[in-house]
């Protein structure tokens, strides 16, 4: 997954807590919080003299679908993602960072498919992004995720298809 793919996923996903996020999702959405986070301390600087009024507002809009993104990271390496409270001790924020970089399990886990691979099933044929069984229902090449009738993005990840 793309920069550009992961943001609009991490808002589509804003409330989705039971499904699977890559690595590249994780990483990709963390650097957007975090440039979102500079660029609005910059602009408080500026405007409001560094108050953080901004970077307030920035941080709320971003935290649950951080949350989101961040359980479903672990849900890509097989942990439920109340994993993230060991965050409130030292060594469980190493352990929790040692865990997002470790690639996520492949094929299908506790939490559904694999997000970088589409499903493992026969019948399936690659034509340009798009797996087709037949029954002509339509799978993500990105992610898997079956698509929608006559769809030009997959609604999950933001892949063309």
């Amino acid at each position: 997954m793309t920069f550009t793919q992961a943001i609009p996923s991490g808002f589509r996903r804003y409330f989705d807590f039971k499904t699977r996020s890559s690595r590249s999702e994780y990483w990709w959405w963390t650097l957007f919080s975090i440039l979102v986070s500079v660029a609005a301390s910059i602009v408080d600087a500026l405007l409001f003299g560094g108050t953080a009024i901004l970077d307030t507002v920035s941080t709320v809009c971003l935290f649950i679908p951080g949350i989101a993104v961040a359980a479903r990271r672990l849900h890509d390496i097989n942990r439920t993602g109340w994993w993230i409270l060991i965050a409130f001790t030292i060594i469980g924020i190493f352990l929790l960072f040692y865990w997002y970089l470790q690639p996520g399990d492949r094929g299908a886990n506790d939490y559904g498919n694999d997000p970088l691979r589409p499903p493992a099933e026969a019948g399936f044929e690659g034509t340009a992004g798009l797996y087709r069984s037949p029954d002509e229902f339509g799978f993500c090449a990105t992610c898997g995720t079956a698509l929608e009738e006559d769809a030009n993005f997959c609604r999950s990840c933001g892949a063309a298809v």
